[in-house]
């Protein structure tokens, strides 16, 4: 009986040892290596690298991806705990246009998991390009300032590799065609399409010209590998007869003065008071489709502070500005007698051929903020003007030489001209004699003209001390201060100035404005009365 206990209680120990020594080996083999991921190609050897704590088997569930073992090529294999290096024969087995996937699975210990995945390429590589309506393309289209869709869709990963410096990808992160983002790289992934866009990067000469597939640029894409490109070529129909741009010599168009003899071109910067001085011409880098640009010149002519415009082409023998499309540079007419004003121009030729019948009421339009309607340029073609200027007498004038008159609603200068005339002279007292226009009537309105006389000491505080004076006269009449006629104040520059307003009855007859220090006439100014 005693014997038969120990026999059970043996039996329990060697069973309780097993279990131990079962749960010990479970314990050493660990848990299944982390899956890896690799990509191959019929006929390829890749392989596995693991380390196990256990005895293993190892499955293959693709036919066309087996063990290489000395027993031979096998769906299925084994070994014990360590670290192994597994070589996988890639076969053609079933291989299509589409990727092949196998799972590599590990048995172990009880566990079992995927330790690789493998991806085999398609048998036959293809990209294929579409336009942004699905619509296969034939080549990648380049836009000019817009940016051009496209999109482009292979059964393999792919990166662009080679394309023109002057080529602009872009892509958009949103997916929103308003927000694209330029790039130096277009990569794709299998089965699915990337869109992306692009454009001429415009360098002042290459996008007046086409880009056609006889050109031979191209864009040229590459698998992971290296060993399969795929090429397109890359057209561009141009910037469009529509499209011009230009560099001047500044940044501005206005600002501009043409010595009497052409020979010296001065631009003064609003901003700062700066000058620069330019000899003889002006150049320009005009970009337009094909070179075909037309040139416009206006001469802006200023009578009695109303301006109007006059229209020249480039045939008109009474043109005297000049461009010479070959070296792009301006010139100016030598010029006698009081300032002219100019504006020239440079239109698309797409733009020209549509207003050429209609020069004058298509680029200008009125402008009634002053109270009278003026001609101004539309916003639409004010970016074509390559200058706006003034050809007048350079030479430095002295603080107190001449006169400054212009309109009291437009604020446009009206010429003085010096004038010599012994019985004026005589008569109010001095040989300093100017002339000017005056303003026409507008209805509803009594514009004048506001004169600064340019005599030293004519101050505001002199005035006010009754030494600055002036005297109005009409028909040997002696005009008083009035809101009718005239007051003597200050200008919008803040200097005293005489202000003439136009009578209830319009002029028919000069005015006689004398200006006065002391008792000393010191300039005359005659105003001729307005047209009729």
């Amino acid at each position: 009986m005693k014997r038969v206990l120990f026999s059970m209680l043996g039996l329990v120990l060697v069973a309780s040892s097993l279990m131990l020594t079962t749960t010990s080996c479970e314990k050493e083999a660990g848990p299944i290596p982390n899956a890896i991921e690799k990509e191959c190609r019929a006929g390829d050897r890749p392989t596995i690298t693991f380390t196990t704590g256990g005895d293993w088997q190892l499955s293959s569930d693709a036919l066309w991806c087996k063990f290489i073992t000395s027993a031979g090529e096998l769906q299925n294999m084994s070994g014990p705990a360590g670290t192994h290096t597994v070589t996988l024969k890639i076969t053609d087995e079933d291989n299509g246009n589409s990727w092949s996937k196998a799972n590599i699975t590990m048995k172990m210990g009880g566990q079992s998991g995927i330790i690789a995945v493998i991806k085999r390429h398609p048998s036959v590589l293809y990209m294929k390009l579409y336009d942004i309506t699905d619509t296969p393309a034939k080549s990648i289209k380049l836009g000019y300032v817009d940016w051009i869709p496209f999109r482009i869709e292979a059964n393999f990963r792919f990166s662009a590799i080679d394309f023109p410096e002057w080529m602009d990808i872009g892509l958009s992160p949103d997916q929103s065609y308003s927000n694209i983002e330029s790039v130096d790289y277009l990569t794709g992934v299998p089965g699915e399409q990337t869109e992306a866009y692009a454009r001429i990067k415009p360098d002042g000469e290459r996008e007046s010209k086409k880009i056609t597939e006889e050109d031979g640029y191209k864009i040229i894409f590459s698998d992971e590998s290296g060993e399969h490109t795929f090429e397109f070529p890359i057209t561009y129909d141009g910037m469009g007869t529509d499209n011009l741009t230009f560099v001047g010599p500044t940044e501005s168009y206005y600002g501009w003065e043409v010595s009497l003899d052409g020979k010296t071109l001065r631009y003064t910067d609003t901003t700062n008071g700066t000058v620069t001085t330019f000899n003889d011409e002006l150049e320009y880098s005009i970009t337009a489709q094909d070179n075909d640009y037309q040139i416009l010149y206006f001469e802006k002519r200023i009578e009695r502070g109303i301006p109007t415009y006059e229209y020249f082409d480039e045939t008109s023998s009474n043109t005297w500005m000049h461009f010479n499309k070959e070296s792009m540079t301006l010139t100016i007419d030598e010029h006698s007698g009081t300032p002219r004003h100019g504006m020239v121009m440079a239109l698309p030729r797409k733009t020209f051929n549509t207003i050429r019948t209609s020069i004058i009421e298509s680029i200008f339009e009125s402008d009634a903020s002053s109270g009278i309607a003026l001609p101004v340029v539309k916003n639409e073609y004010a970016k074509y003007i390559l200058i706006e200027f003034t050809q007048c007498d350079l030479s430095e004038q002295g603080k107190y030489d001449g006169m400054y008159i212009y309109h009291s609603l437009t604020t446009l200068e009206i010429s003085a001209v010096k004038i010599e005339d012994n019985s004026l002279a005589e008569k109010y007292g001095t040989e300093e004699i100017y002339s000017c226009d005056f303003v026409n009537p507008v209805p509803d309105k009594r514009p004048g003209i506001i004169i600064d006389p340019r005599i030293e000491h004519w101050t505001t505080e002199n005035y006010e001390g009754g030494n600055a004076t002036a005297e109005v006269w009409y028909n040997d009449e002696k005009l008083k201060i009035s809101e009718d006629e005239y007051y003597i104040g200050e200008n919008n520059d803040e200097v005293l100035a005489v202000h003439l307003w136009g009578p209830k009855e319009e002029f028919i007859d000069n005015v006689y404005v004398v200006f006065k220090y002391g008792s000393e006439a010191k300039k005359l100014l005659v105003v001729t009365p307005p047209t009729k």
